[in-house]
């Protein structure tokens, strides 16, 4: 297996991932959409991306993070907005990998944590995540409120 920090050149490979793990949950099928969504996140240094490929050199998951600042603890941590590993790949330990690799990278680049949501009906990604030592939050109380676009009505 091997992780490949995302950059032009893997943007098709990664909007098809990022398409496909938007359907996953309830998303329309909106390819086009997805590869701009990302090419604007890569030029604007927005998020990173991560693509991890299988020992066939075959793209079997991916993860896209964003920076974010603890104000409590004055450090840089990272949210793992996504993660999604193709549904033939499933249970072979390549989310574990990619998990893990995320822990390693951003941990020697001074982060104090990744933080990370997932569906209440996502159990499978819960015990993986429980398994890596994530702890779900016992602490804070999390609020949305979502805002409308502008010029949406």
């Amino acid at each position: 297996m091997q992780v490949i920090e995302c950059s032009e050149p893997q943007l098709d490979v990664l909007a098809v991932l990022f398409n496909d793990y938007r359907i996953f949950y309830g998303y329309q099928d909106d390819l086009p959409a997805c590869r701009d969504f990302l090419e604007e996140n890569l030029r604007l240094r927005r998020s990173s991306m991560f693509l991890l490929t299988d020992d066939g050199g075959n793209a079997v998951a991916f993860a896209q993070c964003y920076p974010a600042t603890c104000s409590l603890s004055m450090r840089p941590y990272q949210y793992l907005s996504d993660l999604y590993v193709i549904r033939s790949a499933r249970q072979q330990g390549h989310g574990r990998y990619l998990m893990q690799y995320l822990r390693d990278h951003f941990s020697a680049r001074g982060a104090q944590r990744i933080t990370l949501d997932t569906a209440t009906t996502n159990t499978t990604a819960q015990r993986l995540y429980e398994a890596l030592g994530y702890e779900r939050e016992q602490v804070y109380i999390t609020y949305h409120q979502v805002l409308d676009a502008p010029g949406q009505p």
